[in-house]
């Protein structure tokens, strides 16, 4: 009986993985302090492209300056985000009528992309351990 409950307890153990990984975002020179600064962290590609709903989202309101965001207890893994300043507060990336945005965005790695978005591969990193990843809005 100890030696069933023992092998049980390890299974368990083992097929719930308990690191607690820590992500910090730093956002440098954001201009202004007006409205909020939005942080969208994404585990998977189907994130990434909207199939399915993200890991974590969260939103600050803007310091003008650096704005940091810390991110606890996530599992070991691969990771993107990406990042607006909703400058006028209204929760949308706003756009000009050919679709630029008109608002500061940024992606992990400081991900840009050529006449469009950035794709996952170039926006992916992996979480082990602590991260510290240094955006510049665009």
């Amino acid at each position: 009986m100890k030696k069933s409950m023992f092998t049980l307890i390890i299974s368990i153990t083992m097929a719930f993985p308990v690191a607690a990984e820590t992500l910090t975002v730093v956002i440098k020179n954001v201009e202004s302090a007006n409205g909020y600064i939005m942080l969208v962290i994404l585990a998977s590609e189907q994130e990434f492209d909207g199939d399915i709903e993200a890991i974590a989202s969260m939103k600050q309101r803007s310091l003008a300056g650096d704005n940091t965001f810390t991110v606890g207890n996530l599992p070991e893994g691969d990771y993107g985000f990406r990042i607006m300043h909703d400058k006028n507060s209204n929760g949308e990336l706003d756009s000009n009528f050919v679709g630029m945005p008109t608002e500061p965005w940024g992606f992990s790695n400081n991900a840009t992309g050529t006449m469009g978005p950035p794709v996952w591969s170039d926006v992916k990193f992996s979480l082990s351990g602590k991260a510290t990843q240094i955006i510049t809005l665009n």
